[in-house]
């Protein structure tokens, strides 16, 4: 029987051991049939403008069973790669409709949007989805310089879709010609037979502000990635490493925590053999700091490294001359009013503070006891509440140095360190935390039974709340470091389709945009929007993209009269 067990784990072990590596392979295999279809609305804006894009990720590898990735990347980057600005988006069921403000102090000029999601970092950045903008900063007379022409030759050409040759959905109005605010009624009709194409956005855009720029990426040098990706299935991820600061060397087995600063948590992680951690964090959106910090080992200073969440690698993009013919600028006029106009009349919402310490449950549940500090006689020492007042917490000393301990009948609690938090930040240094004031300190949470956090085991937690939620004005370990991370990018605009109040103008650019529009079964889908009040010529654009990223564009036009 002893035998069989014996043979029984070792099976196990090779399982384990081996398994994974395989299974990852087969992921970094699978990174380069990962590919993205993006639409934005326009490719016009103006500076402070905001764009509305619709991008959908799907796999070419043959036999692809699932769409590993739920976090698209989205980055305005110049021609020579500096990055303008960054965001991150949820990907749901392989889709995502996204907002981007372009910054203000942006200045005219051929801008690229470029998505990818962290899986696709295993491969070249010519892969990755690019779209050429025109951008134009009606306030600097500084423009960005360019120094080619747009090479559409070769296969690398990112072209974004074909014309509109395919007739499997066509677009009807009811007629060409709007006053301002009035009714427009449009119908898409759909062929039956050639099934539902996985995505399709519609938007209707001024003349002159949209166009298919297919351009030719020259290949990279040094375009080589460090380490390697593994898809975000389970949300968005922090990832990194942990090295010794004397020697430079990994440190494998580390534990590392992570708490977002307000939330009432940590993450507990250990790093693999080669001192690398990963985290897979909440879908929260906007940014928050977070706080990491590495055990403590004898001799060694543990030193943390945080990967860069966006791809820094370069691509060799065109860098085309910065220029507007006569029916561009006569729309680039019209946009820059409308976009002054739009922001002098925008409401500013009112900023209301959501985070709500007391009603927001630490992880840990109900603690055990808790020592409210004020309730007893002020005592010059933190630690003399440990000696002098009754708890379920002692302190004592272990070849010299002290340590935190319950008082249970529980035998394994004696094989655990405890927990220590202040303000829900992990803190290892003891002597940092009984340095503490206990002026400051408001009360001290216990849990006195065995808790495990992620792959960790802890004997009890000691949870320090300061007054203040300052962490008590104590200094943080060294071995830690703070983050002001970007999480998902919440879009919380959008192009209002109803008639306007009237005593308000409507100077919408972007007329109407439609990011997933639902085909009815019947095959003829309504859709219905008012007029703006800028008069002028408008495209409706359609835009199908294929199960195989394929897009097909058609296109009707219509116009807006003064009356």
């Amino acid at each position: 029987m002893k035998r069989h067990f014996s043979t029984y784990y070792f099976i196990l072990f090779l399982l384990v051991s081996f398994y994974p590596e395989l299974k990852s392979q087969d992921f970094l295999n699978d990174a380069a049939g990962e590919k993205i279809a993006v639409c934005t609305d326009r490719t016009t804006y103006v500076a402070g403008e905001m764009l509305f894009f619709s991008a959908v990720v799907f796999n070419t590898t043959e036999g692809a069973a699932e769409q590993f990735s739920r976090i698209l990347y989205c980055e305005l980057i110049s021609p020579d790669g500096k990055k303008i600005d960054s965001r991150k988006y949820l990907l749901q069921n392989s889709s995502s409709r996204g907002c981007f403000t372009i910054p203000e102090e942006t200045i005219s000029g051929i801008y690229f949007l470029k998505f990818y999601t962290r899986f696709m970092r295993n491969i070249s950045t010519e892969e990755y989805q690019y779209i050429m903008l025109k951008i134009i900063n009606p306030f600097k007379t500084e423009v960005l310089p360019g120094k080619d022409a747009v090479d559409t030759t070769g296969p690398t050409a990112n072209k974004m879709e074909t014309p509109g040759v395919d007739q499997s959905l066509q677009i009807t109005t009811l007629k060409r010609t709007y006053a301002p605010r009035e009714e427009i009624r449009l119908t898409i009709t759909g062929d039956k037979e050639t099934g539902v194409p996985s995505s399709v956005c519609l938007s209707v855009i001024p003349e002159s502000t949209y166009e298919n720029y297919p351009f030719r990426i020259n290949p990279t040098q040094n375009n080589t990635k460090t380490v390697a990706y593994f898809p975000e299935t389970r949300g968005i991820s922090l990832t990194g490493q942990v090295v010794g600061k004397e020697s430079g060397n990994p440190l494998p087995g580390v534990k590392v925590n992570l708490s977002i600063i307000g939330d009432k948590d940590i993450m507990v992680v250990r790093t693999d053999s080669a001192g690398r951690f990963f985290f897979a964090l909440p879908d929260y959106s906007g940014k928050k700091d977070i706080f990491l910090c590495a055990d403590n080992i004898p001799n060694i200073t543990p030193e943390i490294f945080i990967d860069n969440d966006f791809c820094s690698r370069p691509v060799n993009l065109p860098s085309p001359v910065f220029t507007l013919n006569e029916e561009e600028m006569k729309s680039a006029y019209k946009l820059a009013v409308n976009s002054r106009i739009t922001s002098m009349f925008r409401q500013v919402a009112i900023a209301t503070d959501s985070a709500e310490p007391d009603t927001i449950h630490s992880f840990y549940g109900k603690p055990s006891e808790v020592l409210v500090l004020n309730r007893y006689i002020d005592l010059p020492k933190l630690e003399e509440y440990f000696t002098e007042v009754p708890a379920l917490a002692k302190l004592r000393k272990v070849q010299g140095k002290k340590q935190f301990r319950f008082y249970t009948t529980q035998t394994e609690m004696s094989m655990y360190d405890p927990l220590l938090l202040v303000d829900w930040v992990a803190v290892n240094d003891i002597d940092k935390i009984l340095a503490m004031l206990p002026s400051e300190v408001e009360r001290i949470e216990l849990v006195n039974s065995l808790y495990i956090k992620g792959n960790v085991t802890y004997g009890g937690i000691l949870s320090f709340v300061s007054k203040k939620n300052n962490f008590a004005g104590i200094d943080l370990p060294t071995s830690g470091t703070f983050v002001n991370y970007r999480f998902l990018e919440a879009c919380t605009d959008s192009i209002p389709t109803g008639s306007q109040p009237v005593n308000l103008p409507d100077s919408r650019s972007t007329v109407y945009w439609n990011p997933a529009v639902q085909l009815t079964e019947d095959g003829a889908t309504p859709l219905s929007f008012t007029a703006p009040d800028t008069p002028g010529n408008y495209y409706i654009l359609l835009r199908k993209i294929s199960e195989t990223g394929v897009q097909v564009l058609s296109k009707e036009k219509i116009e807006v009269i003064s009356e």
